[in-house]
């Protein structure tokens, strides 16, 4: 069972997930979030709920037609309903890389690596595989930090 706690600094929320600072909804989060939400269309499926600043925002992107999240720690869920007492979009629990591959989806978004760093690109790759067995045809895969794993796997690092 995972310790999830929230706090509230400065009108901000910090998850901590068993102790690590895992998520966060300052300006500047707030920003990323949105830009992969504009990116997204069609039904999407999002790789962790955290804070649901990603969920809420594609649900209002017009090119969005449903929003299915898949979180691990039921934790999470559970203390954002207590906090803010909604949750954005249907919901899987369960791990990303064990649902069903059956459903495809036009869009599918990830962000469950701990950091936009070099040591996190199998992460990230593990991620990516999954994902294209749960993409339709032309469906498109949006992360946080995609451009810089891409980058260091077009290197072969």
């Amino acid at each position: 069972m995972a310790q999830i706690e929230i706090l509230q600094h400065k009108g901000h929320r910090f998850m901590y997930l068993d102790d690590y600072l895992w998520m966060w909804d300052t300006p500047q989060e707030k920003e990323l979030q949105q830009e992969l939400a504009d990116g997204a269309c069609g039904d999407v499926l999002v790789a962790g709920y955290g804070l649901g600043l990603l969920p809420e925002y594609l649900l209002k992107n017009p090119k969005v037609k449903s929003v299915t999240t898949v979180e691990k720690y039921p934790e999470v869920i559970e203390k954002m309903k207590a906090m803010s007492g909604q949750i954005f979009g249907e919901l899987i629990i369960g791990d990303f890389f064990n649902i069903d591959e059956d459903k495809k989806y036009d869009c599918v978004i990830g962000d469950i690596w701990p950091d936009i760093a070099a040591k996190f690109l199998n992460d990230y790759l593990k991620f990516k595989n999954k994902s294209l067995k749960v993409l339709k045809e032309n469906g498109i895969i949006l992360a946080w930090g995609k451009e810089f794993f891409e980058y260091l796997n077009s290197q072969k690092l």
